[in-house]
């Protein structure tokens, strides 16, 4: 049964990702995959992601019903031998370390604009301090209290 046209953007984007991954699943299990690197031998889901062309993300937040798919087909699949396992998981570690070094250089312009924030902050706080003591100095002068008369005995003018 065919689904109902989609109503609003993010709908359509989950719709057309959908079609994506289920496109690249069937490419995948009939080891006819479009990567330059040829087939794969092993069914990940960071392979799934590679080959439709979206994150990894959207297949663990998104589309539940495509990863259990991918698992059904992993199952059915024959067990590769060793050598194609660690190269997945090679590839799968180095796509996780580039996610990271992601969130690191993210974090670091991050934090570098906070700096900056509180440097700026700590400046207007110092000219502020300054400012205040100024102030408190001429109340304390203006709260003397003044001679009337002059010392040889006349009166002030005012």
């Amino acid at each position: 049964m065919a689904k109902p046209s989609a109503a609003n953007p993010h709908d359509q984007r989950m719709q057309a990702t959908a079609e994506k991954l289920r496109a690249a699943l069937d490419r995948l299990t009939g080891g006819t995959s479009q990567r330059p690197d040829g087939p794969i031998q092993r069914l990940t889901v960071a392979a799934l992601a590679r080959e439709a062309g979206v994150g990894r993300n959207a297949v663990y937040a998104n589309h539940r019903d495509i990863l259990d798919e991918l698992i059904r087909a992993r199952q059915r699949q024959r067990p590769p031998d060793r050598t194609v396992i660690d190269k997945d998981k090679i590839t799968e570690q180095r796509s996780v370390i580039e996610d990271m070094q992601q969130q690191i250089r993210q974090l670091a312009t991050e934090n570098a604009g906070l700096m900056r924030r509180a440097i700026e902050a700590e400046h207007r706080a110092d000219r502020a301090e300054r400012r205040c003591a100024q102030l408190t100095k001429e109340v304390d002068t203006l709260r003397r209290p003044m001679l009337l008369r002059s010392p040889d005995g006349d009166t002030a003018r005012r």
